[in-house]
């Protein structure tokens, strides 16, 4: 259709006109032009007659980058002259960008002859950002070749030759192309030769972090820490000399030399480090990890961010300093003490000798120099209480990270930091908190909680937000307590805010349930008062309903799991109560050999299914399916008995209810599609609407799937898209009385037939599957000839279908897993009804969790109204989380909990209605206009909404 248009555009416009009786004849040809619009650009250059023309022609031809090969080296030609006569710097810095641009976007362009062209241009230049500009433009169009090491020590020493420039952009830019362009050699390669011209590289570098400017000794520091990162070793005689720059006087050379500090001291741990007093010596990460203390006291927030967070992966760094950074008490300046016989000693050496009345009376003081006399404390003394003090939030969040990751290598650091991440509970920023609370969950296998910590950890648990008392119903579930005592203050609480915050149920379930788990010993005395046993009287029966009464069955339960010494004390409807909660949570209650459960031999893990079985009942269920010698009649029988069979095997295994549901899926689409096609009037519109809604979830709803298990499912959506073009509306089409919906819907329908038939020939492609003869009957047919109307094509389509075999039910596949989601707020028997003033909006909490999702930025939240309009709402990204108890899966899914307000409107209303909502997932078939459909993943509830009319008057 494209070539036709254009054959008869190109006819029209080449036609010739005859205007009266005129004998002449006007004929209008289009010119072709000249090589491309930027080239043309560049050939007006030389006609500019100022330098802020050619500025905005330069500007222009950046914007239209677009070279043909042929004009690209005419180009850099033209752009080279006009160099060479421009005398305004910012056009010539322009150019040298233009060169660096159609380097590495434009094809064809020649990479070497640009980098000698930009070194011979920047050679006799003397404007400081005309050199700066051609030195980064050499190190974008070098990093291409770097493969070609002549090639870059040519143009480290280009950056070698422009070090001696007295501006700070030129030796920042050739310090950047020296550390990033030089080549860098493997160990087992490197000659001797190499190496000292890698130290001489590495010499040069450092000997620039003495420069005047401030940027260029950043730079120069940045640059070692670039080799470093290349595979360039940096020599251990570099620490001094990054010391001294930790009192350099501007923050961003701080900063750097911070990083150097670190990594120095990390590669080369073991070495020995001088004090100033000449006496003491002490490991280098030891002295790094003091210097990196030091810097917590940093007068800038950027500096004391830093060293917080290089403290936490400092490795290997002696008890001793670690334990100091908790303490604010003054430290011995790492002097080395001495006894007073050795200060007598020295006495006497000296030679002062006193009256004899008083020992030393008169003897002269020892000189103190005055750099050694410190007002404020140093070293690594009470970094961290610095740090956690800090009256900025970024410095203590780096604080509470750095602790925390400290504090998972060493025992003793996480029992005595303790007592400090828990008063980071009470910091004013909610972030902080969560920052200690995730904290003192990741280091709960070291810790043991007292009675006065649990205080300010239960304090918190009254937050307002969900996310703090969330993260502390998982860290209180972690952590193991000291004494019964303490157990009880923490269920007593837990109750308590319970009853205040009642959204947080699933939460305290998960919470009592890893707390019972391993706290079975201290559980065993509080059994009988938390389940109000008495020893003479009959106590009335709780409500199993009540949650606070399951809080403290699912408690009492996981822990008669480790200490069966419990199970005695269990009156009779505490076992009843086992049983139903086992069998309505069977994820909180684990299996105790009680009630019913003791006469049978052993409950069976879920874990342990015998995959054997299974594959022997899929095999069962489908053998005869595809027997091809059977009656229709009887393989359609067979089909949905196989159907009803893999729904109660879904039911009851839940492992391979994933497996199940797709087979019995699949077959329910293959019993349909054969029911519509026996229609008399065609296929039936709703039933077709069904068939595509299935063919979408097995596409898309379920993990795991073969190549072989989607050609299947492929070929059967083909199959559902032809019969959407031979339904009714569809047929209807080809007479006169077709209405305009009804030819949209055609088009529609022979459009995606066209789109299927492409997206299944790459599939059976991609999998090596042959193709079912419908499948090449229709290959066949839309490849006959390119344009078909909708009406021949259902024509030719419907005989087709109605012989076509029945499609091949695809073998089981176990690891096949579907996503689902499950609403848990509101309520699906929530009868509380919405009310609202018509025209405004309204919002509903919603609270889902989705399990084994691939995308979950392709979640919707479907809201359907009485009057059948439908709205699909995308959730913002920071409303989908991961699931606390379960994130990822094996398969590459996620697990999120979606936690957002539904936002529902509409006109007003004679009496309340239901509004349902559901989660849905939007799926990308469509490439026009139309709206993504959806899949459904869970059942709607239902909202009762009220819109009331508006109030008029006062």
């Amino acid at each position: 259709m494209a070539a036709l248009l254009k054959k008869r555009a190109l006819a029209e416009y080449n036609k010739s006109f005859q205007d009266g009786p005129s004998s002449k004849k006007l004929h209008l040809a289009k010119k072709p032009l000249i090589g491309s619009s930027a080239a043309a650009f560049v050939g007006l250059l030389e006609k500019c007659k100022s330098s802020e023309e050619a500025l905005q022609l330069l500007l222009r031809i950046s914007d239209c980058l677009q070279f043909q090969e042929s004009d690209v080296e005419e180009a850099i030609k033209k752009l080279s002259e006009h160099f060479r006569s421009e005398e305004e710097s910012v056009v010539r810095v322009k150019i040298l960008w233009l060169y660096c641009d159609i380097g590495l976007e434009c094809p064809g362009a020649n990479l070497n002859n640009l980098i000698e062209e930009t070194i011979h241009l920047i050679k006799n230049e003397t404007s400081h950002k005309v050199i700066a500009q051609g030195i980064a433009t050499l190190l974008k169009l070098g990093s291409k070749l770097s493969d070609d090491k002549i090639l870059m020590m040519r143009l480290v020493n280009v950056a070698k030759d422009n070090l001696k420039d007295t501006s700070h952009s030129v030796k920042c830019r050739s310090l950047q192309l020296i550390s990033e362009l030089y080549p860098i050699y493997p160990e087992s390669d490197r000659t001797q030769d190499m190496t000292v011209e890698a130290d001489a590289i590495v010499k040069l570098l450092g000997d620039y972090s003495n420069a005047e400017d401030a940027r260029v000794r950043c730079e120069a520091f940045q640059s070692l820490l670039t080799l470093h990162e290349r595979g360039q070793t940096l020599n251990a005689s570099l620490y001094e000399h990054v010391c001294e720059s930790l009192s350099d006087d501007y923050e961003i050379v701080r900063e750097v030399a911070l990083k150097l500090v670190w990594l120095l001291g990390n590669k080369y741990p073991e070495n020995s480090i001088t004090l100033p007093d000449g006496e003491t010596t002490i490991r280098m990460v030891d002295d790094a990890f003091i210097r990196i203390c030091s810097a917590v006291n940093d007068l800038c927030m950027q500096v004391r961010a830093l060293a917080c967070s290089l403290l936490g992966s400092t490795c290997a760094v002696s008890d001793r300093f670690l334990l100091q950074t908790l303490d604010k008490q003054l430290m011995s300046n790492m002097k080395k003490k001495r006894t007073a016989h050795e200060r007598g000693a020295e006495l006497v050496r000296s030679g002062a000798w006193a009256s004899g009345r008083r020992w030393a009376d008169d003897a002269p003081g020892q000189l103190v120099e005055q750099h050694s006399v410190q007002l404020l404390p140093g070293g690594a003394a009470g970094a961290f209480v610095h740090g956690l003090e800090d009256e900025l939030m970024e410095v203590r969040t780096a604080a509470v990270d750095a602790v925390c990751q400290l504090s998972m290598e060493n025992p003793i650091f996480a029992i005595t930091s303790l007592d400090f991440l828990v008063d980071m509970f009470n910091d004013e920023i909610e972030d902080v908190r969560l920052r200690a609370i995730d904290s003192l969950t990741k280091i709960s296998h070291h810790i043991i909680l007292r009675e006065d910590q649990l205080e300010i950890i239960l304090g918190a648990l009254e937050d307002f937000s969900m996310d703090v008392r969330e993260g502390l119903h998982r860290m209180l579930g972690s952590c193991t307590v000291a004494s019964k005592t303490c157990l009880e203050m923490c269920i007593d609480k837990i109750l308590e805010n319970l009853k205040r915050y009642p959204q947080d149920k699933r939460s305290t379930f998960r919470c009592v349930q890893r707390m019972g788990s391993s706290h079975a010993s201290l559980v065993l005395p509080l059994t009988t008062r938390l389940l109000a046993v008495h020893p003479f009287f009959d106590m009335p029966e709780p409500d199993v309903e009540d949650p606070a009464y399951m809080c403290i069955l699912i408690l009492v339960l996981n822990a008669a799991q480790h200490c069966t010494t419990m199970l005695p004390l269990f009156e009779e409807h505490t076992i009843k109560h086992y049983t139903y909660l086992r069998d309505t949570m069977p994820h909180l209650v684990p299996h105790l050999p009680i009630g019913e459960s003791q006469f049978s031999r052993s409950e069976r893990s879920e874990t342990a299914i015998d995959d054997s079985a299974v594959r022997r009942f899929f095999d069962s269920v489908l053998q005869h399916i595809d027997n091809v010698t059977l009656s229709s009649n009887v393989r359609l029988k067979m089909l949905r008995a196989a159907e009803e069979q893999l729904n109660k095997l879904a039911e009851m295994e839940p492992l391979v209810s994933g497996a199940a549901q797709f087979t019995a899926l699949f077959a329910g689409c293959v019993l349909a599609l054969h029911h519509a096609l026996l229609a008399n009037c065609g296929p039936p519109p709703h039933a077709l609407a069904n068939l595509t809604t299935d063919c979408l979830r097995l596409q898309h709803q379920f993990s795991g799937v073969s190549e072989q298990e989607s050609a299947c499912v492929g070929q059967l959506a083909l199959r559902v898209a032809a019969a959407r073009l031979c339904a009714p509306d569809a047929i209807a089409t080809a007479t006169a009385t077709s209405t305009t919906a009804a030819t949209t819907a055609a088009m529609s329908a022979a459009a995606a037939l066209t789109h299927q038939a492409e997206m299944l020939d790459r599939l059976l492609a991609s999998a090596g599957v042959e193709p079912d003869p419908f499948t090449i009957a229709v290959f066949q047919l839309l490849s006959a000839s390119g344009e078909h109307k909708p009406a021949s094509l259902a024509r030719a389509l419907m005989p087709l279908l109605q012989a076509a075999p029945l499609p091949t039910i695809p073998k089981p596949n176990l690891k096949i897993r579907m996503c689902s989601a499950s609403i848990l707020e509101p309520a699906n028997d929530n009868d509380t009804v919405v009310r609202f003033s018509a025209g405004l909006i309204a919002g509903v909490a919603l609270e889902a969790e989705v399990v084994r999702v691939r995308e979950p930025g392709a979640l919707r939240v479907r809201v359907a109204y009485p009057d059948r309009r439908v709205h699909a709402l995308v959730p913002p990204r920071d409303h989908l989380r991961p699931l606390d108890h379960l994130d990822t899966n094996d398969d590459g899914t996620q697990n999120v909990r979606l936690l957002t307000k539904v936002l529902i409107s509409h006109g007003v209303w004679t009496e309340p209605c239901g509004v349902d909502i559901s989660i849905c997932l939007a799926v990308e078939e469509t490439s026009g206009r139309e709206p993504a459909p959806l899949v459904e993943l869970c059942r709607p509830v239902r909202v009762t909404v009220a819109p009331k009319p508006i109030k008029r008057g006062i």
